[in-house]
């Protein structure tokens, strides 16, 4: 039975994300985990609305096991900013470089074609990998993606260069391995990056309106 449950939920979630009414945007902490929503963004009328994958284990916590997978939705007021966006634990034998004790990827990241060069790309993954980092701590931690950027460029890499610092060219690969005796200079140059790139995106929102 475990396939039906898997595929109900995947009916419920694709209900929920379709759903146009106050509810769907009201706050609670089972579809806006308070890890990724802090006083600041919500003041701002922006929110991330969390899909934890696990089915037995819906939990930040599940992202410790193997296939642990997290997917956000980008909200500001009632516009949905992104049209995909998740990350999964590929297992600790998978990473790009094998040194680091969790290995996430990052399996799609899609925006709407009017939100693109807003900021929305680069808030989810400093987002992602900021709160990550701050509740797990004791790990040495992997983050890559497989580059797909869609807009029109000279070198796609450069669009997450400054937080994914490495790269493997010939499988469009970038990556950056998290040490844990780096972690307070780590989140505080991601901090500073994230608001940066956080003021932006409210910026260009307001101008969209």
């Amino acid at each position: 039975m475990s396939w039906f449950k898997i595929l109900l939920a995947n009916i419920n979630k694709i209900l929920n994300r379709e759903a146009k009414n106050v509810e769907y945007y009201s706050f609670n902490e089972i579809d806006f985990d308070p890890k990724f929503n802090n006083s600041n963004i919500l003041e701002n009328k922006l929110k991330y609305k969390t899909y934890y994958e696990n089915q037995g284990n819906q939990t930040f916590e599940s992202l410790l096991e193997d296939g642990g997978c997290l997917e956000l939705e980008l909200l500001y007021g009632d516009s949905i900013l992104s049209d995909s966006f998740g990350f999964r634990n590929i297992g600790k034998g998978a990473g790009v470089t094998k040194l680091a004790d969790l290995n996430f990827r990052y399996r799609s990241i899609a925006v709407p074609s009017e939100y693109r060069r807003t900021g929305v790309c680069n808030c989810l993954v400093l987002n992602s990998i900021i709160v990550v980092l701050e509740n797990l701590k004791h790990y040495n931690i992997e983050f890559s993606l497989v580059n797909t950027v869609l807009i029109d460029i000279d070198d796609k890499f450069s669009v997450y260069n400054s937080v994914l610092t490495e790269t493997v060219p010939k499988e469009n690969m970038q990556y950056k391995v998290f040490l844990v005796k780096n972690r307070d200079s780590d989140l505080e140059f991601l901090q500073e990056q994230y608001n940066r790139k956080l003021k932006k995106l409210l910026n260009n929102l307001e101008g969209c309106n």
